[in-house]
């Protein structure tokens, strides 16, 4: 039996342990070569995280998942297919069970805009967990150059898939504190 049957309801649950967890949800689209790929619908009104755009009625998007990396994808689009942007969350290693994904956000992001511009951000979110003792210095330290390496990468042509070369595996780490 599949992780995750396609057309199936998949939990994602966005972890922040100095905050609330955020729970969403979306249908997968599919499931393959341990990439699982959900499909989300939004309703319109306020903005998307990092990007900053208006959510407008007909708005979808993309959640791509890999277990264990350190990085996940999000895709929006509008009701005619146009791109939106990217938004590449840099979180502690994904964790996928029947129906659920599972991680910890580190804060700091990747965006890449409908303009093709890629940037780092989020960054003060991130120095605000570490002075609140939610993430240590050394993770964050890992969580910034994750989101660097990824943001070279990206403006390179490259896979966001290869930002997990510069992470440390999590084995036998304490990666979150508190």
């Amino acid at each position: 039996m599949s992780l995750f049957p396609v057309g199936s309801l998949v939990r994602i649950e966005h972890g922040k342990p100095w905050k609330r967890t955020i729970t969403m949800s979306g249908i997968v689209k599919s499931w393959s070569d341990g990439l699982l790929v959900v499909e989300r619908t939004f309703p319109a009104g306020g903005r998307y995280d990092s990007l900053g755009d208006e959510k407008l009625a007909g708005d979808h998007g993309l959640v791509e998942v890999v277990g264990g990396s350190w990085v996940l994808r999000r895709v929006y689009f509008r009701s005619d297919g146009q791109t939106i942007g990217e938004l590449y969350n840099i979180q502690t290693p994904v964790v996928l069970q029947p129906g659920l994904v599972r991680y910890t956000d580190l804060e700091v992001d990747v965006v890449r805009r409908g303009n093709g511009c890629v940037e780092v951000v989020d960054e003060d979110d991130l120095a605000c967990a570490v002075d609140m003792g939610g993430i240590s210095h050394a993770l964050a330290e890992t969580a910034r150059s994750i989101a660097y390496h990824l943001a070279d990468l990206l403006r390179a042509g490259g896979d966001w898939r290869e930002a997990d070369s510069m992470a440390p595996s999590p084995r036998g780490r304490g990666l979150i504190q508190g």
